[in-house]
């Protein structure tokens, strides 16, 4: 311990006595220009400066210099504060390179979900699209067949079969031995109205329906009926096609002729013959099928009930005509 004392003592010692001499030193630096000066005017002798009084420094023991104690706490604690600065840092890096990997994860999630979002909405457009142009498509199908189903306008045609007789004049009568199949002729003019299942028919037609021989010295005659029909006829469109079933009904006006009216000569009696004023009303009733490559152009097979009232034509046995025609043709 006195050694430490010792030596700050003579460290004190020297700072003093540096501090006294720093000024006498000035002071002689500062004399000699005024020498130099003064030297160049006089010729007297150089004076010199020195210290009069000698400082003596010496040791108040033996024994080596003390040196200043070295603090292991502060080295520790400096070196524990890099350690720590070294670890804060490391672990900002750490933190920052974490955050920088979860915000590019992020990033690619919403790149990626935008993507998955923009892939269903370009899937849903489509789809949506697809949508329309099927119903589009549907719509116009649908307008198609409607047409089709319902195209209206006039038409013609004609047709031929057979005529069958119903009902009582296929028996026996005086002086008539009744009537079998015949034949039929009929043309028909049509209208049909436009996007409407309606239309309107005129037909004109002619059956012959044939006679029964009921005498061996003659050859019954063939009864004639010229025919009108106006009728409401009502289509029925089948599938996508042109085809259709249709009914027919309505009013008939026919004129009858050929039976036997007169038999003053039993071997040749006389025939009633066409443009007597025998015509009657009646009805009729029936139904068909176009067959058709175009609205009204085709092919076409009907048949109908057709009823005369003849209770009142002169010389004829029957009260009623009632024959069933069935007709093959075609319409233009």
């Amino acid at each position: 311990m006195r050694v430490r004392i010792t030596s700050s003592c003579a460290v004190a010692l020297a700072i003093v006595l540096s501090v006294g001499v720093l000024p006498t030193a000035h002071a002689q630096q500062s004399s000699t220009p005024k020498e130099t000066k003064s030297t160049k005017k006089s010729s007297e002798p150089k004076r010199t400066t020195t210290s009069s009084k000698r400082v003596r420094i010496s040791k108040e023991s033996g024994g080596e210099v003390a040196r200043p104690t070295v603090n292991t706490d502060s080295i520790a604690a400096a070196e524990r504060a890099r350690q720590d600065s070294i670890a804060a840092a490391a672990e900002r890096a750490r933190q920052e390179e974490l955050a920088r990997a979860e915000q590019m994860r992020r990033e690619q999630q919403a790149a990626a979900e935008r993507r998955r979002q923009d892939s269903i909405a370009a899937a849903e457009r489509a789809r949506q699209e697809e949508l329309a142009r099927q119903d589009s498509i549907a719509r116009a199908e649908a307008e198609r067949i409607s047409n089709m189903r319902k195209h209206g306008g006039w038409y013609f045609g004609i047709g031929f079969g057979a005529s069958i007789p119903t009902g009582a004049i296929t028996s026996a009568r005086t002086n008539n031995g009744g009537y079998s199949t015949g034949w039929n002729a009929t043309v028909p003019v049509g209208y049909d109205f436009n996007k409407s299942p309606i239309g309107i028919r005129l037909d004109a037609t002619f059956d012959e329906l044939q006679g029964q021989d009921f005498n061996t010295n003659f050859s019954a005659p063939s009864l004639h009926a010229w025919t009108g029909n106006l009728d409401l006829r009502l289509r029925v469109p089948l599938g996508r096609t042109w085809n259709r079933f249709y009914m027919l009904g309505g009013v008939t006006y026919s004129n009858l002729s050929g039976w036997f009216n007169d038999f003053t000569n039993p071997n040749d009696p006389n025939r009633e013959s066409f443009g007597s004023s025998n015509g009657r009303w009646g009805w009729n009733a029936g139904g068909g099928f176009n067959f058709n490559w175009g609205s009204m152009v085709g092919l076409f097979i009907e048949s109908r009930y057709v009823a005369v009232n003849a209770n009142t034509v002169t010389g004829f046995p029957y009260q009623s005509a009632s024959w069933v025609p069935i007709v093959f043709g075609a319409t233009f």
